[in-house]
């Protein structure tokens, strides 16, 4: 018995020891979208940005225009990128089509084009009676068919009603199917482990960084922190991608699209050696990380190094910390689409917890 203390002591030891050890380990991988596909299914066919569209001729003369310009809608980076490809198509191809990742049919319950009679045959009825009620609806199906895709009924009572409803509601048909491209690539990205947390003690945000990223940039003096990954074989067919955060305080909220514009031409000049490309420059007002803030979007160069690419950046102001940051995301990537790297960077980036 007169040992117990000593073994009681050694037990809190060997405890505590545990505890810490645990308390540092990295968690296995960020599993936020490990949902998104039914593994169940067979294997989806086609490229993530091909939409295949079903519509009758009729609606096919009238939206096309409409189709085409929500859809493929354009970013001005190097280059202008599209988001998207529509494919249209013949219900005919259904059964080979039902394969594929994107569908998206246009249809009505009444009319009598093909398509339109596929879609009164496959909707549920209680569907039916609600498109029949409010003149028109947009339905979504996940992963129906295949373990990763993403099906969007358009569908109104007659053409006339359809035609408006589609009109009216192309931004949000676009934001679904974008929604599902970038968490696909989300999905990809965090299939490795991320940085350990431990890694962001000492600075006021956190993020999910990739394992494979390294640390390209630790400026304390200037709040400035980046990371680069970099494939192994530099053969020009992988890119380079950069994640950076920025932070400074701010009393109030005076951010706007002229402090991020001139915060990352300074950023740029300063960490990178780089300058912005102004003729390529677009803002707009953007949501991030639950933040409402801005976008710039466009094109970097670096002379000296004869290099150049693509960069989106995201500002916005923390009103519990009186702060404000800056998220930049950055590519080079001579041999392929700035837009995919730029998407996937964006879901990355989208992980920042302010404390």
């Amino acid at each position: 018995m007169k040992h117990l203390p000593r073994i009681i002591l050694i037990l809190l030891t060997v405890l505590l020891f545990t505890s810490c050890r645990k308390s540092h380990e990295s968690p296995t991988r960020y599993t936020a979208f490990d949902d998104l596909f039914d593994h169940s299914k067979p294997i989806a066919f086609g490229e993530d940005e091909d939409i295949y569209v079903f519509c009758g001729q009729q609606i096919r003369s009238e939206l096309e225009p409409v189709i085409l310009a929500s859809l493929e809608r354009e970013v001005a980076l190097v280059y202008n990128e599209k988001y998207f490809n529509v494919i249209f198509s013949d219900i005919n191809e259904m059964e080979r089509l039902m394969r594929f990742k994107n569908l998206l049919f246009i249809g009505t319950i009444e009319e009598g084009d093909p398509v339109s009679r596929y879609l009164q045959k496959a909707l549920d009825p209680k569907l039916q009676a609600r498109v029949k009620q409010s003149t028109g609806e947009i339905f979504q199906n996940k992963n129906r068919f295949v373990k990763d895709q993403l099906i969007v009924q358009v569908i109104g009572v007659d053409n006339e009603r359809l035609a408006g409803l589609f009109t009216l509601s192309a931004n949000r048909i676009f934001d679904l199917f974008l929604d599902r491209y970038t968490k696909r690539l989300a999905y990809q990205t965090y299939q490795m482990k991320i940085i350990e947390q431990d890694f962001f003690e000492p600075y006021p945000f956190s993020l999910k960084i990739p394992n494979n990223y390294r640390l390209y940039a630790n400026d304390k003096n200037n709040r400035f922190l980046s990371f680069l990954y970099r494939a192994r074989i530099q053969n020009g067919k992988h890119p380079d991608k950069f994640i950076s955060v920025y932070y400074e305080p701010m009393e109030q909220n005076v951010l706007d699209e002229k402090w991020l514009i001139d915060t990352r031409t300074h950023i740029g000049k300063v960490q990178f050696g780089d300058s912005l490309n102004v003729e390529t420059l677009r803002t707009e007002s953007f949501k991030f990380a639950g933040y409402q803030g801005f976008r710039l979007s466009g094109a970097w160069i670096n002379p000296e190094k004869f290099a150049g690419g693509a960069f989106q950046s995201y500002a916005f102001w923390d009103e519990k910390t009186r702060q404000a940051y800056l998220i930049d995301t950055m590519t080079f990537f001579p041999e392929g689409g700035k837009l995919p790297v730029l998407m996937e960077l964006f879901m990355v980036a989208s992980t920042l917890k302010v404390k």
